[in-house]
C-alpha cells in the first residue's frame, strides 16, 4: 500500500478540532517536543471517567463544553522547571493543512503560553514536513507601538507605514492604556479600551524612557514568556525591582501571587468599580517600590480608594491593587545560594493594622523551615532563582480562608544586618559566604 505524501506546514500553524466544530486555532509546531499537547479547563478524574473542557474561559476558542474519555492514559512530562509532573492525555481528532487525523494530546494549562496548541514529533512522524522558515499567516501582521503619549506625528507615522506596506496593521497605545491582571489561572496584559491582550499582536515596540522601564520591563517578560517578538530586546533585561514586574515573572512560571491589578495612577483613579468587582472589597493598593510596609493601604470603600488615588497621582506614585488575604502573619524565608537559611513569622501587633512588618510594629518569631509545606519551601527556592538572586528574602503568606499559599514579594535588601535574630543571620550568613568561597 502505496504511503501518502507528506505535506508541508511551518512552525506556526491554523488547525480545527472537526468533532467540537472549532475552526483556525493557532498551534505551534515543535519537533523538539515529542508530545503534542492541548490547553485544557476543568480537568477532573472520577470512577474511570475524564471528564474536561478545551481551552479557559479566557480563550477566545473556549465553548464550556464538557467533555469525557475513558481511553485516557497518564504520563510524565517537564514543567518549565525540569520537574517531572503527571498529565492526562487523550486521542482528539484534528485538521492540520487539510489532513484529518487523531493524534494524542496531554492537557495542560496553557494561559501562559501564546499557542493554546502544541504539535509535537510524534503527530508529525509520518505525515508533516515542517518548514522552520514558515509560518501561518493571517493576512496582515499586526503590530503594536507602545509609547509614553502617542500625538498626532506618532498617529501620521503609524498610517504611512500602513501606506508603504499593506501587509502591516499599525496600532499605537499609551503605557496609560495597559491593564496588568494577575491571577492564578495566567496573567494577562490587555489595552483598557478594546480588552485585546498585547500578546495577540505579530509585534511589539516599546517606546522607553527610564520612567517607563519597568512597565516595558514587565510587558517584555510576559511577551516573552508567549514567543511573541518585541522591540528592544534590551526591556526584559531590566532588573525585577518592582513588585509588578516580580509578579509577572513568578505568576508565568507557576509560583502562585495574590490576585492583582496595575494600572498607571490616572486612568486608576477611575478605574474603582472594574477593582471592586474583580478583587472585592477590601483590597490592597499598595506602592510597587514599597518597602517595610510603606504606601501600604487597606481599601474598604470608594472614598479611601480616591483619597489614595489623589495621593498617588500628585506624586506619581505607583500602586497595585491586590486581592486581600486573610491570614494569621506571613514569612520571610531568607534564601542563600539556593538554600533555605532561616524562617521568620512576622505578625501584626494588633487588628487596627493589616501590616505583619516588624518596621510597622509587627512581633517576629524565629521558626524551623520544616514548618512550611514542601511545596512553599520550593516555591521560596524556585522564587530566588527566578530574580537571579543569590541573597533573598522572599516573603510568603498562607491565606486562611482559601487554604492557599502566595509569594507577596522577593526582596533583594532581606534586612541581614537589621531587624530581628541578627546574631542568628550573621550566623548563617557567615556560613553562606564560606560555602560560596571554598566551591
Amino acid at each position: 500500500m502505496k504511503s501518502k505524501p507528506l505535506l508541508q506546514i511551518g512552525t506556526i500553524e491554523s488547525l480545527s478540532l472537526p468533532d467540537e466544530g472549532i475552526q483556525d486555532v493557532l498551534a505551534k509546531v515543535d519537533t523538539g517536543a515529542y508530545s503534542s499537547a492541548i490547553w485544557a479547563s476543568a480537568i477532573r478524574e472520577q470512577d474511570g471517567e475524564l471528564s474536561f473542557v478545551l481551552f479557559g474561559e479566557t480563550s477566545p476558542y473556549y465553548t464550556g463544553k464538557v467533555l469525557t474519555a475513558t481511553n485516557y492514559k497518564v504520563t510524565a512530562v517537564k514543567n518549565s522547571f525540569g520537574q517531572s509532573e503527571l498529565r492526562y492525555k487523550v486521542p482528539i481528532k484534528i485538521k492540520l493543512a487539510g489532513r484529518t487525523i487523531r493524534a494524542q494530546f496531554t492537557l495542560a494549562n496553557r494561559t501562559n503560553n501564546r499557542y493554546p496548541i502544541l504539535v509535537g514529533r510524534r503527530t508529525l512522524r509520518s505525515k508533516f514536513l515542517v518548514d522552520v522558515s514558515r509560518k501561518y499567516y493571517r493576512g496582515k501582521y499586526h503590530v503594536l507601538l507602545l509609547s509614553v503619549k502617542p500625538n498626532a506625528t506618532t498617529a501620521e507615522f503609524s498610517k504611512s507605514l500602513e501606506t508603504h506596506n499593506k501587509k502591516l496593521s499599525i496600532k499605537t497605545a499609551s503605557y496609560d492604556k495597559l491593564r496588568f491582571i494577575i491571577v492564578t489561572s495566567g496573567n494577562r496584559i490587555e489595552l483598557a479600551d478594546s480588552g485585546e491582550d498585547i500578546a495577540n499582536f505579530d509585534l511589539v515596540h516599546f517606546k522607553t524612557t527610564t520612567r517607563r522601564m519597568d512597565i516595558a520591563a514587565s510587558a517584555a517578560r510576559y511577551l516573552h514568556k508567549r514567543d511573541v517578538r518585541f522591540f528592544d530586546s534590551a526591556a526584559m533585561h531590566f532588573p525585577a525591582s518592582s513588585k509588578l514586574y516580580q509578579y509577572i515573572i513568578l505568576g508565568d512560571h507557576n509560583i502562585a501571587v495574590p490576585e492583582s491589578v496595575f494600572i498607571l495612577p490616572k486612568p486608576l483613579s477611575q478605574s474603582y468599580d472594574y477593582i471592586k468587582e474583580r478583587l472585592g472589597l477590601p483590597f490592597i493598593l499598595k506602592d510597587i517600590y514599597g518597602n517595610k510596609g510603606k504606601n501600604n493601604f487597606l481599601i474598604t470603600d470608594e472614598k479611601a480608594f480616591n483619597k489614595v488615588c489623589q495621593q498617588a497621582e500628585r506624586v506619581e506614585l505607583r500602586l497595585l491593587a491586590q486581592t486581600f488575604v486573610q491570614n494569621d502573619g506571613d514569612y520571610r524565608v531568607l534564601v542563600l545560594g539556593g538554600r533555605i537559611a532561616l524562617v521568620i513569622r512576622r505578625q501584626r501587633a494588633h487588628d487596627a493594622t493589616h501590616l505583619n512588618n516588624t518596621s510597622q510594629g509587627g512581633t517576629a518569631t524565629l521558626v524551623n523551615a520544616n514548618t512550611l509545606p514542601a511545596q512553599v519551601r520550593k516555591d521560596s527556592i524556585a522564587a530566588a532563582k527566578l530574580m537571579g538572586r543569590e541573597v533573598a528574602g522572599v516573603d510568603m503568606v498562607h491565606d486562611k480562608i482559601a487554604d492557599t499559599w502566595y509569594c507577596l514579594e522577593v526582596n533583594d535588601g532581606p534586612q541581614i544586618a537589621t531587624g530581628s535574630f541578627i546574631d542568628e543571620k550573621s550566623t548563617v550568613f557567615a556560613e553562606f559566604l564560606q560555602r560560596e568561597l571554598t566551591k
